[in-house]
């Protein structure tokens, strides 16, 4: 196979970027391998590729010979979001069966193959996309493919597999509510997103599990799970080259098509705060979030408004709200903010668990509306940036944490740059960019909040409110 590659010198590395901006690959006859460009990016040294497939297929691949391990992951840049209305565990369901059985393997085939490997295989989808993985030792890499390439090209949505995975997912949504957290945050879901795609469960509820047909994920398959809609993200002990080989010989006859967009209007800003307050007396502490509509990853202002955030109530220790609300107050362990890095519009979040949820709401509300008045100090940011620049490169220091963070930059669309330049990225945002982050994206007294714990409305001591019943 001919691999036409474009791969920038080392030493020409800062500059590289830059070119690649105003490059444009030629057009290469069908079944020759493009590459869309190669850049090594890390500061480790560990190259990073990202290539294409003829069929529209992202490959990146990250080398780390350090283990005879590797970590592959297919994913479809869809996700629950697409779920029909009425029918939320949709994308879930479909992307869990993708590794329970093809039409050439049984589920327990697989399973047997898997285990005689050591590895793991298995499917999966968050709102903004679904995905297959697999885990396991290099040499064994060849099988490793070869089940992920069933397992897209040939789904089998066998009944009985359809019938478990739907077991197995109604025990999840029914569990949800054992967890108080859980629930007042799936309150707040529903009051945030309304009808918008993200207020649904990924994986479903009660409600709408029963009501998906195999057709429905046959649907969903036909028309997400395309190699122009996916990218295969691949970390660890292999060879860049012989990998994307590889994968091409096994997915050349996956077809592309057209993949209709989504389109979501925009989420409604609360005039005032409202209230949910459910009573519960078997309770000993209350949970409450607030929040309101946020960002999106791909914002442009989306480091400044992380700084921000941080330095508000990032951390339940030494943040603005946990100095207050846990340190000076006494009032909760855990008092945390932030904001949604989500393809689709987020929202902000602000949460405690506390045995006096009037006062804790009252020193949170406060401590708000301080930073969208009077922004971040010097100080603050100057702490802020050196925890981003010190931790990141923490979270991608196993193979799972490279495979996370190459995953979420293809998928947000971050650049090939992104781990490279991260911490420059961070150290570049300025005080102004943060202030004006605070101004423009937190909204005081525009909040829909849930409360759950053994209180009435009476009990919170809050005012110029509007009560949801």
């Amino acid at each position: 196979m001919k691999v036409t590659s474009y791969q920038f010198p080392v030493s020409s590395r800062r500059s590289a970027l830059a070119s690649w901006r105003s490059w444009r690959p030629w057009r290469l006859p069908l079944g020759v391998l493009t590459s869309a460009f190669c850049l090594l990016t890390s500061a480790l040294g560990l190259p990073l590729y990202r290539d294409s497939l003829p069929n529209g297929l992202i490959v990146l691949t990250y080398e780390d010979h350090r283990l005879p391990t590797a970590a592959v992951s297919l994913v479809c840049r869809s996700g629950a979001a697409r779920d029909p209305k009425d029918k939320a565990g949709t994308a879930a369901m479909m992307a869990d069966l993708l590794a329970r059985g093809t039409a050439t393997m049984s589920g327990d085939s697989i399973k047997s193959v898997v285990e005689f490997l050591g590895a793991r295989f298995s499917g999966g989808a968050d709102q903004d996309n679904c995905a297959i993985d697999v885990r396991t030792l290099s040499k064994d890499m060849g099988t490793a493919l070869d089940l992920m390439a069933d397992a897209v090209l040939h789904p089998a949505f066998e009944p009985k597999e359809m019938e478990l995975a739907r077991s197995r997912m109604l025990s999840d949504a029914q569990g949800m509510f054992d967890d108080p957290g859980s629930e007042v945050s799936y309150e707040f879901g529903k009051l945030l997103y309304g009808d918008a795609p993200y207020g649904r469960l990924t994986g479903g509820d009660t409600l709408s599990l029963p009501l998906i047909k195999r057709e429905d994920l046959v649907g969903f398959y036909n028309t997400y799970v395309r190699p122009n809609n996916c990218f295969v993200v691949a970390v660890g002990d292999i060879s860049r080259k012989d990998f994307v080989a590889e994968l091409e010989k096994r997915l050349a006859s996956w077809t592309p098509a057209s993949v209709p967009a989504l389109t979501v209007a925009p989420l409604a800003m609360p005039d005032r705060i409202r209230v949910k307050v459910i009573t519960r007396s078997d309770m000993n502490q209350t949970y409450v979030e607030f929040g309101h509509p946020g960002i999106r990853a791909a914002d442009e202002d989306m480091l400044a408004t992380r700084l921000m955030s941080f330095i508000l109530g990032g951390s339940p220790m030494s943040s603005r709200l946990g100095i207050s609300v846990r340190e000076e107050g006494g009032l909760a362990y855990d008092v945390r903010c932030w904001f949604d890095r989500n393809r689709l519009e987020g929202g902000f979040h602000a949460t405690v668990q506390t045995a006096k949820p009037g006062e804790a709401i009252g020193l949170m509300l406060r401590d708000i509306k301080q930073m969208h008045d009077s922004g971040a100090t010097k100080k603050e940011i100057e702490k802020a940036r050196n925890y981003y620049t010190g931790s990141f490169p923490l979270t991608y220091a196993s193979t799972g944490g490279k495979l996370g963070q190459v995953r979420a930059m293809e998928l947000n669309g971050y650049g090939m740059d992104w781990l490279d330049k991260f911490p420059d990225k961070v150290r570049a945002v300025t005080l102004d960019e943060v202030n004006k982050s605070a101004r423009d994206h937190i909204k005081p007294g525009q909040y829909w909040m849930v409360v759950l714990g053994p209180i009435t409305k009476e009990d919170l001591g809050l005012t110029d409110v509007e009560w949801i019943e």
